[in-house]
């Protein structure tokens, strides 16, 4: 059984523990981020994502189901969670880069775009500044979903 909540200050070294397997980017837990994580039956952190808020959007990060609890939904639970949670606070579109899970993102209701309109839209972004400081900018894809 597995339980999708948001995320408190307490599960934030299990998300950072979980990222920092599957992912060369660390998370940035700032006041103006919020997080959401999936749980197994011994409360264990199993999966998270996270968002970064601006004005009118959200930059999605960080979207990680660990190998043994993949194939029961949970990006999707963790997606939906954040995807309601932007809805509820007026948020007009939710943003995200993914060079290799093109085919998820569509599926949620994303659709490519420009780089730029990610940077126009969430300039001071931690992830935009992680991933420019890291040249990765230019090869990046940029999905968006309009609530």
């Amino acid at each position: 059984m597995y339980t999708t909540r948001a995320a408190t200050t307490a599960d934030y070294v299990s998300i950072a523990r979980l990222i920092a397997h599957y992912q060369m980017v660390a998370p940035v837990f700032t006041p103006s981020s919020r997080w959401w994580v999936t749980t197994d039956h011994n409360a264990v952190v199993v999966a998270t994502i996270g968002a970064e808020q601006g004005i009118d959007a959200w930059l999605l990060r960080s979207a990680i189901v660990a190998h043994d609890a993949r194939g029961h939904g949970l990006g999707r639970q963790l997606t939906t969670a954040l995807l309601g949670a932007a809805q509820q606070q007026g948020i007009r579109c939710v943003y995200c880069f993914s060079t290799d899970a093109g085919d998820f993102w569509q599926h949620m209701g994303f659709y490519e775009v420009p780089v730029t309109e990610v940077l126009t839209m969430l300039p001071g972004a931690p992830q935009v500044a992680q991933f420019d400081v890291l040249g990765w900018l230019p090869s990046e894809v940029a999905w968006r979903y309009t609530t």
